[in-house]
């Protein structure tokens, strides 16, 4: 809640509002967060990734509400279903997925943020408050090459061709990785897999890119909030190395930490519409 005082009245009633603490101060129940209305740039909604999530896995939510309260997570002390407080329906319809895109030598990485309140084993007290897990969507020429999406630090890498696809977007899964501790992470969908929300189509939040912030304070506090164990990638300090760990091999001449000057209206790109900021 870094800027809740800069933004005044509407900031203080959102917090007022905050569920309950339980023992020790943990979040035991929540209001799903109201997410800021999209604001991304043509080619973030052209190559946003088709989410689904596994039935032991939670939904992806708005990090920051649209009144500039950053999300405060779920504990995972504090109950013992994996699910619990974070699978409700309403949390599909009140997503934001958050992307940053950097181009130049003729490829452009288009990183994709998602949010979730908890990482949680079966056991009560196993995994952690806050996880934050990316998809990156490698593009040349106007067509998608690479995908790779995160799973405990590191990124994994497949060709198009290899990737399930609905249209122009990657389909990927969130799910509890039972080869790793049992926590969760994102995987590439099987062919012929059907999705197991609760709408049983593929998904996609309301996506807002890097210049579609309402106001520079909003981005920042988002960014710059401490997860705790979880790592935003978009941000400037992770950003680069990120793309570096996400970077297929054919992609050799990209410069992870630059933005060609080529590529100046591509990277990180001004949203459509007019809103957001433009720095």
């Amino acid at each position: 809640m870094l800027i809740a005082g800069l933004i005044g009245s509407s900031a203080a009633a959102a917090i007022n509002t905050t569920p309950a603490l339980g023992p020790g101060g943990d979040l035991i129940k929540r209001d799903n967060l109201d997410p800021l209305p999209l604001c991304a740039t043509y080619a973030d909604k052209k190559w946003q990734p088709a989410l689904d999530f596994d039935r032991d896995s939670c939904y992806n939510v708005a990090a920051i509400s649209a009144s500039g309260v950053t999300n405060r997570g779920l504990s995972v002390t504090a109950v013992a279903g994996v699910t619990s407080g974070c699978r409700d329906r309403q949390d599909l319809d009140r997503q934001n997925v958050y992307s940053r895109t950097r181009c130049n030598s003729g490829w452009c990485a288009h990183m994709y943020a998602y949010y979730f309140e908890k990482d949680q084993t079966s056991q009560v007290g196993g995994g952690h408050r806050h996880d934050w897990e990316h998809v990156v969507v490698w593009t040349r020429n106007d067509r998608i090459e690479y995908v790779a999406v995160s799973a405990h630090g590191g990124y994994d890498i497949r060709a198009a061709r290899d990737v399930q696809m609905e249209g122009n977007h990657p389909k990927v899964v969130y799910h509890k990785d039972d080869s790793n501790g049992m926590t969760h992470a994102l995987r590439f969908a099987n062919a012929g897999e059907a999705p197991e929300n609760h709408y049983g189509r593929w998904w996609y939040g309301s996506p807002i890119s890097y210049y579609g912030f309402p106001n520079h304070d909003f981005r920042n506090a988002m960014l710059n909030k401490g997860w705790e164990r979880a790592s935003v990638d978009i941000r400037d300090a992770r950003f680069m190395p990120a793309l570096e760990s996400a970077r297929p091999g054919a992609a050799s001449a990209f410069k992870a930490g630059q933005d060609g000057p080529e590529d100046i209206h591509n990277s990180p790109g001004i949203p459509e519409g007019g809103c957001g900021v433009r720095s």
